[in-house]
């Protein structure tokens, strides 16, 4: 790309003029610089700090104006793995504007909130309790790697990549009753499981799945709280049911995703593949992938959705799909293992785009600031202020 073609595009996208195409071609351009800076060709689209510059003079003028209109403000947040560049459109009264958030800008909101930072909060890892059949428990973020248990012709490993593996031996029979483990997240955890026939879910944080040592009788059951993603292993004659409260989700053979955490007001299950049976008393609906089945006391709600919103989090990301500051605040709760405390009127403003959940609890909230919303975290507190 020519520095004069790159220019152009720069000046499109501040007016918001661009393309789809434009747009995509100009963060796609910024986004490989993020991993090796020493790529940067001056000669070619400028001297950096200039151009970063000029951006941050443009969103900081857009922040300033009033906002005419009364309703909830949309504030648009692309978000680059590490956090170095966003990209944050200002939608008033109809009037898309973009803007370029540079690195710049947020070690400047880093040094300006220093001081009501009194103790950042690291994200999330692999951290995850193993409950056996018999009551002990195994803590597998600082289990060895290898084998964990061994129970019958069932073996328990831990593998290096940082996920529990159950192996079956096809050869003999389990005898006895059914054997129950149970696997849980805390808050600011999450792990991945691979169960004795081969399915593998990952859990998100706050969450725990209950599954038989094997899958012997006609159907595999399984229970799930909070949020898992599923890839199931096909096997016909074997359905795959996993319970979540008093809602049924059969499928053979698929992958999909459950959110049922007790502070939410709905169950959303959404599918990426295959097909599976909703049930919730005596209705039922069928999901096709790339739908997504939403579950309260009385109804099942079936609407098209963007599947890459519904398992970013396993992907290590928070996607925002026009998200309050509540439905954040819930993420960042669970997953930085914070509480929130509200001061004030809750602000109405809502937010799409996507974040990196590896990085730390101020960085998220500093880019969030730019929306007129205050934060302050104290004690593993996150006080939320308008």
């Amino acid at each position: 790309m020519q520095k004069e073609e790159f220019l152009q595009l720069i000046d499109k996208y501040l007016a918001g003029q661009s393309t789809a195409a434009e747009k995509e071609q100009l963060l796609n351009f910024f986004e490989s610089f993020q991993g090796d800076t020493d790529e940067w060709d001056e000669k070619i689209i400028g001297v950096k700090q200039e151009l970063e510059d000029r951006m941050l003079n443009n969103i900081r003028q857009a922040i300033a104006e009033p906002v005419a209109n009364k309703g909830p403000k949309v504030i648009r947040l692309h978000f680059f793995r590490n956090v170095a560049a966003a990209v944050i459109l200002l939608a008033v009264s109809g009037t898309a504007v973009y803007h370029w958030c540079i690195k710049h800008e947020q070690q400047q909101l880093a040094v300006q909130n220093k001081a009501v930072v009194k103790h950042d909060v690291d994200p999330g890892d692999n951290r995850a309790v193993l409950t056996l059949a018999n009551g002990s428990k195994l803590i597998l973020d600082s289990a060895k790697i290898g084998l964990l248990n061994q129970s019958g012709n069932i073996s328990i490993n831990k593998t290096q990549d940082g996920q529990v593996v159950y192996t079956a031996d096809k050869d003999q029979q389990q005898n006895g009753p059914v054997a129950y483990n149970t696997i849980s997240t805390p808050r600011g955890g999450q792990y991945r499981v691979v169960l004795p026939d081969g399915s593998k879910v990952w859990l998100n944080s706050a969450s725990s799945l209950k599954f038989p040592m094997a899958f012997t009788g006609t159907e595999r059951d399984v229970e799930l709280t909070g949020e898992g993603y599923f890839e199931v292993a096909k096997n016909k004659a074997k359905p795959f049911n996993v319970k979540v409260k008093d809602i049924n989700v059969a499928v053979l053979g698929t992958h999909f995703n459950i959110m049922a955490y007790n502070d939410e007001a709905v169950v959303k299950t959404t599918l990426l593949e295959g097909s599976v049976k909703l049930t919730q008393g005596n209705t039922s609906n069928l999901l096709k992938p790339g739908q997504q089945g939403i579950i309260n006391d009385k109804s099942i709600k079936i609407i098209d959705v963007d599947t890459d919103e519904a398992v970013a989090w396993k992907n290590g990301f928070f996607d925002f799909g026009r998200a309050n500051i509540q439905d954040i605040m819930k993420q960042l709760s669970r997953w930085y293992g914070t509480e929130v405390i509200y001061e004030g009127k809750i602000p109405d403003d809502e937010f799409v785009g996507k974040i990196s959940r590896d990085v730390k609890l101020s960085q998220v909230l500093h880019i969030l600031e730019l929306s007129h919303v205050r934060f302050r975290i104290e004690n593993k507190k996150i006080i939320v202020a308008p």
